[in-house]
């Protein structure tokens, strides 16, 4: 989830949504804007170890309405979030902002509103599950998206897939390889749930689970963090739908199956590492059974057209070198 903010001389920049995140952070290329550095700080999360800078928090701007947070801010090089997203992200808005508002996110609309605490119509808001907050970070107690016992469970608009649950039950499930086909949790039923084990450290032990953005995105999608409730009103039982990236996958499945695809033999089978979104194109890494090489196609378009088309193919060793570049068909 992107939000543009403004900083006070005016610029504009990219941030992402994550409840998950404690505090908000800052690409290291504006710290010539922050003034003086406060010291460094190493923060341990999911099993994760990061190094950051700390700076007097600078003031921020959603439109013209200047935003509460924290004291500090952090800075990082956020690269390795931009690669991910397919495109650049200068920022990450923590809950040491989010927390002081409620926040509604209305993903079939494509829309975050910022709700008044004292109006907000709980009856049409649907479900509503008490938040708690532990270390900032907030929690909700229920039963994972997998099932089980009634544990803590993070909400993190951060977390791209549908959750986390506990290594003995997603091993009960097979997890790790497989999709959930379905899930009844609170009541209703949710189809296609990608959910991976936990690993690393949660914040508050093993028992820890998530409800991530996928599964938000099922949903309308209240967080009155002043009221500390959490309301949910499921308006999908599958996954939200990325239409663009759907028509990616099947150009390139379809030059598969007609044996179009440099580097591959009609009806060979793989798996393939989350895709690179960039404006109007997706870089697909492709593994092929028994082959240690990466298979790696750039399919793009042009903008306001429907029709893909394959512009770069190549394939790489095991160290990232490239081996061969593909003639396109």
């Amino acid at each position: 989830m992107f939000v543009t903010l403004r900083l006070e001389d005016g610029e504009e920049l990219p941030f992402f949504i994550d409840t998950g995140t404690i505090i908000t952070l800052l690409d290291k290329s504006l710290e010539p804007k922050l003034g003086k550095c406060l010291g460094p700080i190493t923060v341990h999360h999911f099993g994760n170890t990061w190094k950051f800078s700390r700076y007097a928090a600078p003031v921020l701007y959603l439109g013209n309405t200047r935003l509460m947070t924290g004291s500090e801010i952090y800075t990082s090089d956020l690269k390795s979030l931009s690669d991910l997203a397919g495109r650049p992200i200068m920022g990450v808005l923590g809950m040491d902002c989010l927390k002081h508002y409620c926040i509604q996110l209305d993903f079939q609309a494509g829309r975050m509103r910022f709700l008044n605490p004292d109006q907000v119509n709980s009856p049409q808001l649907g479900t509503a599950f008490p938040i708690r907050f532990f270390k900032d970070a907030p929690y909700i107690d229920h039963v994972s998206l997998a099932g089980g016992k009634t544990s803590i469970s993070l909400v993190d608009t951060g977390f791209t897939d549908d959750g986390m649950v506990g290594k003995a039950l997603a091993k009960e499930h097979h997890l790790a390889t497989t999709p959930l086909r379905e899930s009844v949790w609170n009541g209703e039923t949710y189809t296609n749930l990608t959910i991976l084990p936990a690993h690393g450290d949660n914040l508050l032990g093993k028992h820890a689970n998530i409800l991530g953005l996928r599964f938000l995105a099922r949903h309308l999608v209240t967080l009155d963090f002043p009221a500390r409730t959490l309301y949910l009103k499921q308006t999908d039982i599958g996954p939200l739908v990325d239409e663009d990236l759907v028509g990616a996958v099947k150009f390139l499945h379809d030059l598969n199956e007609q044996g179009r695809l440099p580097g591959c033999s009609q009806g060979d089978r793989g798996t393939s590492h989350r895709p690179e979104r960039s404006v109007n194109s997706f870089t697909f890494h492709i593994v092929k059974s028994g082959d240690s090489s990466t298979y790696n196609y750039i399919v793009a378009r042009a903008a306001g057209s429907a029709h893909w088309y394959l512009q770069r193919a190549w394939r790489t060793d095991q160290a990232g070198r490239t081996i061969d570049n593909y003639q396109l068909p």
